[in-house]
């Protein structure tokens, strides 16, 4: 009687013994899963950073040049009328103005006006930048006509042999008080210097050309067009 009582407090003692481990382990395996990081919708989002950064990029994206066409097609415009090779051509001219003289002018396309330095601007071909234009301007009641030609003159004698333009190669230019202009040729280049009065503003003009672009009448007709600001 009495081993059968010990061998049934060993039997209760082995299951209470089990049924506690059992509840360890579901306690254990609870506490791992509550410690395992979430793998939830929102930890997938973009961080705050990610987020900012596309709204930056977005920012940065170049705005639409929309409004420079715009704008650039609500200056005056005028035909302009040349020779290139032999071939007569005709188109728009948008006024531009220089940035420190005191003239404006209708601009070609193909041509950008820089300021080469204070009181010398540069139109110059944006297909070859050895084609250009440099433009010189002064009001009259500065100094005179006679004292800018002379130093035109001096400038071309210095370029090489100089050779008058006629009136004929100087038709661009209407309603002038006083012109005079002339040209150095070589085999395929030239340099023409021209001087001219009108309303008050003398200009002094330095056009350095070659056969292969033959822009010099476009840079003259250009030139016609220059006026007060």
């Amino acid at each position: 009687m009495q081993k059968k009582l010990v061998s049934i407090l060993a039997l209760l003692l082995t299951a209470v013994l089990v049924v506690g481990c059992n509840t360890s382990d579901k306690t254990g395996d609870s506490d791992a899963q509550q410690n395992e990081p979430s793998n939830t919708a929102a930890d997938q989002k973009p961080s705050g950073d990610d987020t900012a950064g596309e709204s930056n990029e977005e920012e940065d994206t170049p705005a639409s040049n929309d409004t420079n066409t715009e704008d650039a097609s609500k200056q005056p415009q005028q035909d302009v009328k040349y020779v290139q090779k032999g071939v007569d051509k005709t188109e728009k001219a948008t006024e531009s103005a220089s940035v420190d003289q005191s003239y404006k002018l209708q601009q070609l396309p193909g041509f950008t006006l820089t300021q080469e330095e204070p009181g010398k601007d540069m139109l110059v071909s944006n297909d070859d930048d050895e084609v250009f234009m440099r433009i010189e301007t002064i009001e009259a009641s500065q100094s005179s006509f006679e004292e800018v030609k002379t130093t035109m003159q001096d400038y071309m004698n210095a370029v090489g042999e100089t050779v008058a333009l006629t009136a004929e190669e100087l038709t661009a230019f209407k309603d002038v008080q006083n012109i005079e202009g002339y040209v150095v040729d070589f085999d395929t280049e030239k340099v023409i210097g021209v001087v001219l009065e009108k309303d008050g503003l003398i200009t002094k003009l330095t056009i350095h050309d070659n056969d292969e672009q033959d822009l010099t009448d476009a840079m003259l007709n250009m030139a016609a067009t220059i006026s007060k600001k």
